[in-house]
């Protein structure tokens, strides 16, 4: 959301963009979480290590798996902190001084070789303008993997070029439900009142309801090509879920990503009612946790008549969503959840005379 923010030159995401930011701290434990699975779990998850399957044999192996996923997230999770570290610069080094004696070693070695606010500032805003393209396009790059990998090859001989793009859109719909929930609680303490406008929300509310719409346009894409084009191999991932007992959880996640949120954000004043907006934010979220479990339980649990759905796959939320919280109180506890700094985009757009050099 900041990359995306950063090339569309938004003028009023400052306010957002270090919610946003500030989850950057849960992409290592992540990336570390990834890696087990790959290496000691995959003969227990993918039936194409028994079963090869016939001229796909080059792409679906473990040694080439391992090296893309690696690679890909890797370099996301890297450009991310370097993203996340060059929008923390300019406000760190104007904090310095007057910082907490326990995080003054942390300050000091973050700015080192400080050059002035003006000159950190330009510089900052340089390195981001080519930061964001690279972070958007290796985020799509990313969760592409991710979902060929880990989705779509649990029933091998389906195959879909948009489910790449059905994946990292849904991915970017959570982000900024995320943000709103976030952004909503942090506007109910002492010291953050105000500080997000009502146009702030209301432009999270106006992104989250684009993205909503789009997701379920490629919802409907997928379905509507392999439905009515009688694929039989597509078909068959579609029947897996839509027959008994998955049919309950598939039209919940259609409910609670697209038709819920929708109708509930078509008002403008349902944008800018924190209230609503954190309702439906929540809404979307358990919708797309639900429908990621939907994607993959259907093709573990082909021809099962009881729903797979027990305390191990409930423990999973509170477990991620206790390790995310713990890296986000991490990040809250060293740094400041405000861009106090202009980036110079906006400081153009505002015009307002900007000298670099500092004099």
């Amino acid at each position: 959301l900041a990359a995306v923010a950063t090339i569309a030159k938004g003028l009023r995401a400052r306010p957002l963009r270090r919610f946003a930011v500030s989850w950057a701290a849960f992409l290592p434990i992540g990336f570390l979480l990834m890696l087990p699975i790959i290496l000691f779990g995959a003969e227990h998850i993918f039936p194409w290590i028994e079963h090869p399957v016939h001229g796909k044999e080059a792409y679906l192996n473990i040694p080439f798996l391992t090296v893309r996923n690696v690679l890909a997230v890797g370099a996301l999770v890297g450009v991310s902190l370097h993203f996340a570290y060059v929008t923390l610069r300019p406000d760190l080094g104007t904090m310095r001084d007057g910082i907490d004696a326990r995080l003054h070693p942390l300050y000091m070695r973050l700015t080192r070789g400080w050059r002035g606010q003006e000159p950190e500032e330009f510089q900052a805003y340089k390195k981001l303008t080519v930061l964001s393209p690279v972070l958007v396009l290796l985020y799509a790059l990313g969760f592409t993997f991710i979902g060929w990998d880990f989705f779509m090859s649990l029933e091998p001989h389906w195959f879909s070029t948009l489910f790449g793009p059905f994946l990292f859109v849904g991915a970017f719909l959570g982000g900024i439900a995320l943000t709103i929930v976030v952004a909503v609680l942090y506007s109910r303490q002492q010291g953050f009142a105000g500080v997000v406008p009502p146009s702030g929300f209301h432009d999270l509310g106006k992104m989250f309801l684009g993205l909503t719409i789009f997701w379920a346009y490629l919802f409907f894409s997928h379905y509507i090509v392999i439905w009515y084009g009688k694929l039989p191999l597509e078909q068959e991932y579609l029947i897996h879920r839509l027959v008994m007992p998955f049919r309950i959880t598939s039209s919940m996640v259609f409910f609670m990503i697209f038709v819920i949120p929708f109708f509930g954000m078509l008002s403008v004043s349902a944008k800018k009612h924190t209230s609503i907006l954190l309702t439906f934010a929540i809404i979307s979220l358990l919708g797309l946790w639900l429908e990621r479990w939907t994607l993959v339980y259907p093709s573990l649990y082909i021809g099962t008549e009881t729903l797979p759905f027990g305390w191990r796959e409930i423990g999973m939320l509170p477990l991620f969503l206790g390790l995310m919280l713990m890296a986000h109180g991490w990040f809250a506890s060293r740094f400041p959840m405000y861009q106090a700094w202009q980036p110079l985009s906006e400081v153009e757009l505002q015009g307002i005379e900007y000298d670099p050099s500092g004099s």
